[in-house]
């Protein structure tokens, strides 16, 4: 369902972004504001960040399990570029390369194509590319204790995301993050108590060239065999 699996990627996904050097131990008396102006300060200044995904999606009684791999990027005089890679449960695309979005999807042999404006608002987006202040749309909590994050060896971290004004998507947005501010974890609860959960491993930070046009042109490739059906919206 490409349409439900984008509004979780661009409402809950739209979170993150970019560093050069190492951030400071998170401070634990730091208040819910600070914690998140210090993780938007952190991938504000990266240049790409990947990473590997599992996301968990309760609705009533049904469990969606996905996995994957994703990419940003921000090259030289570029506004960023956003891929995720879902290999389970069936193989899908979902790319951003700054002007249009696609999504991919190859049991459907279709791609469906739309205008990256959307984005911009978001709040995963806001997180990862740095389109925006967090905090002007959110207000920050404690997190409390409704979640749990099973990880001690990473000194981990939470702080409660709560909409200022009505929010289509999100009812409340909860994220771990360890002392270097990375974001290890989001679970983001909608209006009908349905759940979407996506913990991240394998984090890398500015491993790629911003000069190199090829690693751009790599990362914006979708590679459609012939007689994909495209749908522009």
């Amino acid at each position: 369902m490409p349409d439900k699996k984008l509004c979780l990627l661009v409402t809950f996904l739209s979170i993150c972004c970019f560093l050069f050097s190492p951030a400071a131990i998170a401070a634990p008396m730091a208040t819910p504001e600070q914690q998140v102006e210090k993780i938007q300060d952190l991938y504000r200044s990266l240049t790409s960040l990947s990473f590997d995904f599992n996301q968990l999606t309760q609705n009533g009684g049904r469990i969606r399990k996905g996995a994957g791999n994703a990419l940003f990027f921000r090259p030289e005089g570029h506004p960023g570029v956003m891929r995720w890679n879902y290999t389970e449960p069936d193989p899908q695309v979902i790319l951003n390369d700054g002007i249009k979005l696609s999504i991919y999807t190859k049991n459907d042999n279709q791609v469906i194509v739309t205008s990256a404006d959307a984005l911009q608002s978001d709040i995963t987006y806001a997180f990862f590319v740095g389109t925006r202040n967090v905090l002007d749309d959110f207000t920050a909590l404690p997190a409390g204790d409704r979640f749990l994050f099973n990880n001690s060896e990473k000194n981990i971290q939470a702080v409660r995301l709560e909409p200022k004004e009505p929010h289509p998507q999100i009812k409340v947005l909860h994220l771990w993050f360890d002392s270097n501010f990375y974001i290890q974890k989001l679970i983001m609860e909608d209006h009908f108590g349905s759940l979407t959960e996506l913990t991240f491993s394998k984090i890398k930070s500015n491993t790629l060239d911003i000069h190199s046009p090829e690693t751009l042109s790599s990362i914006t490739r979708l590679d459609l065999p012939p007689g994909t059906e495209v749908i522009s919206q």
